[in-house]
């Protein structure tokens, strides 16, 4: 099983806390006391030996983050990351859907080595430098962040493979 990331955010900088009300702050993720008495012993602070043991908010908080950032997988603009192989991959013959959410792309695409779908978001900028790295298959509404109105969109034009006619097809089905 893979390790949880526990958000940092939810606990506060000036408080005390001692293992069962840290467990209750992350009881939906279901936080186990011998998960942070494991903490402890792995090196998260505790104010002194005495029991029971009690935590400082900003010590919880940096144990947090160091845990978090090391759970995460760095990925290069051209990769996703795969959920079946568990590492940064290439997207299979750089083929790849956008689809626009509100303030992001959301692009998908398949893995290079297991077929797997991946997923991956990007800034809305950085719409013309994806066009470099990938050919873009399919583009699902994709609002023009020049001109911003609500009818406005950029139609992707699916490139034929040789086999096929010469006419370019657009996709109209959103």
């Amino acid at each position: 099983m893979s390790k949880r990331l526990y958000s940092h955010r939810r606990v506060k900088y000036w408080y005390c806390y001692d293992v069962d009300e840290i467990c209750a702050i992350f009881k939906d993720a279901g936080l186990h006391p011998q998960t942070v008495r494991a903490w402890i012993k792995k090196g998260l602070k505790t104010i002194d030996s005495g029991k029971p043991a009690l935590i400082y908010g900003n010590d919880l908080i940096n144990y947090l983050k160091d845990a978090n950032s090391k759970n995460k997988c760095k990925t290069a603009f051209e990769e996703m990351f795969c959920m079946r192989c568990q590492d940064a991959r290439p997207v299979y013959q750089n083929h790849i859907i956008a689809k626009q959410q509100e303030s992001f792309l959301q692009v998908k695409g398949v893995c290079r080595e297991c077929k797997a779908t991946m997923n991956k978001s990007y800034k809305l900028e950085n719409f013309k430098q994806l066009q470099l790295y990938f050919r873009l298959v399919d583009v699902l509404p994709l609002y023009d962040c020049d001109n911003a109105t609500d009818k406005t969109h950029i139609v992707a034009q699916v490139k034929m493979d040789q086999i096929e006619s010469v006419q370019p097809r657009f996709s109209h089905d959103w």
